[in-house]
């Protein structure tokens, strides 16, 4: 029989040339390690037909131009509520003139799930969330 081969690293491996254990900070999407559909949720509101993606912890709602989503409406204040994600994802009224209603029930805090409904002023918000 022949003499058994060498362990060859695989191309593109670390010992192949590259920093051993050398770890990128930013994986692509679909590369190990990436978490996208690993039980990733998803969340969104959908404010007169319009998506805006929830990409951070807090997302503050209100007519002025430093909030993160801004609706053009008279009946909302300034800085009116703030959704929070997590697990349950939640809203918080931020001391705004005309308070927050969710789900029919006027609040000033409240539990979201996906298809609750946010009245700010006259203007209606549909919270979603979605795995994967």
């Amino acid at each position: 029989g022949a003499p058994p081969m060498p362990a060859a690293p695989p191309p593109g491996s670390a010992a192949g040339g590259g920093r051993p254990g050398a770890v990128s900070p930013h994986r692509p999407p679909g590369a190990p390690g990436h978490t996208a559909g690993a039980g990733q949720v998803r969340r969104w509101i959908e404010i007169n037909g319009t998506r805006h993606q929830i990409s951070r912890p807090t997302l503050v709602l209100g007519r002025s131009t430093d909030a993160d989503v801004r609706i053009d409406d008279p009946g909302v204040s300034r800085r009116h509520c703030e959704i929070r994600t997590g697990t349950p994802s939640t809203i918080q009224d931020l001391g705004s003139t005309n308070g927050i209603v969710v789900d029919g029930q006027q609040t000033t805090r409240a539990t979201l799930r996906d298809g609750s409904r946010i009245i700010v002023g006259s203007t209606t918000i549909i919270f979603r969330q979605a795995e994967g």
